[in-house]
């Protein structure tokens, strides 16, 4: 970073710019959290982000996953990953964007729902890091490969994406991040 707040990476060129609007994103899918396997609310917004940016989008992958393309030119294909799921918890912070969320659980009873495990902050990076990513394009090579996964929290969001066709039906990565 300079002086100033601004970084000389073109990748983090526009950041500072883009802070307000992550912050909104954050707390808006704060307060809106989603139960393992019913992330379309979340899944709709990261797709429509990854659209804007200029992403190919396949939603739907593994039920509720979100995969993003950006294709690049010959080069490597880094897979960015985030977890989209909330917990059956009640919110308990006091903050004025909480969580009041119910939904029905898999056993049909209503449960409070919030993020309480930070997948609201995992949607909000990877929806920012795409977005300076794309608008950086004249400093890498290679393909992006923007994951927003469902059901972290009952382990099995991962492997409907495999079974899907995650590895199949994109380019297999030749690192991931998550």
């Amino acid at each position: 970073m300079t002086a100033n707040g601004n970084s000389s990476d073109p990748a983090l060129h526009n950041l500072e710019a883009l802070l307000p609007d992550l912050a909104d994103l954050y707390k808006d899918v704060h307060s809106h959290p989603e139960l393992s396997m019913q992330e379309t609310r979340t899944a709709k917004l990261a797709a429509d982000r990854l659209t804007a940016a200029g992403f190919e989008v396949t939603s739907g992958v593994g039920k509720t996953g979100v995969v993003g393309l950006l294709r690049n030119g010959d080069g490597p294909t880094v897979m960015l990953r985030a977890d989209m799921d909330a917990l059956p918890v009640q919110e308990a912070t006091g903050l004025p964007y909480a969580s009041t969320a119910t939904a029905t659980d898999r056993d049909g009873n209503t449960v409070p729902v919030s993020h309480m495990c930070g997948h609201d902050m995992h949607v909000t990076w990877l929806a920012g890091a795409t977005k300076l990513l794309a608008e950086a394009k004249t400093s890498w090579r290679g393909t992006l490969m923007a994951v927003f996964q469902p059901a972290e929290e009952t382990a099995e969001g991962a492997q409907a994406m495999i079974d899907d066709g995650l590895f199949k039906r994109f380019p297999k990565p030749d690192v991931i991040l998550g």
